[in-house]
C-alpha cells in the first residue's frame, strides 16, 4: 500500500500535469476543464461504490 505523502505527490503530479496551453502555446482551458472534471466524476464514483 502507498504511504499518504506519495498519495498526495502522485495528485499533484496529475494537476500540475493539466496544462491550459496547447501545443502551440495557445491558451485553451476547454481541455483542462473536461479532464479536471472527468477526474472528479472518477473520485466521486470510487467514493460511491466504496460506501
Amino acid at each position: 500500500m502507498k504511504t499518504r505523502t506519495k498519495q498526495r505527490a502522485n495528485r499533484k503530479l496529475k494537476l500540475a500535469m493539466l496544462d491550459r496551453r496547447d501545443a502551440c502555446g495557445v491558451y485553451d482551458p476547454t481541455p483542462y476543464e473536461a479532464v479536471k472534471e472527468m477526474i472528479k466524476e472518477n473520485r466521486e464514483n470510487k467514493e460511491w461504490r466504496a460506501s
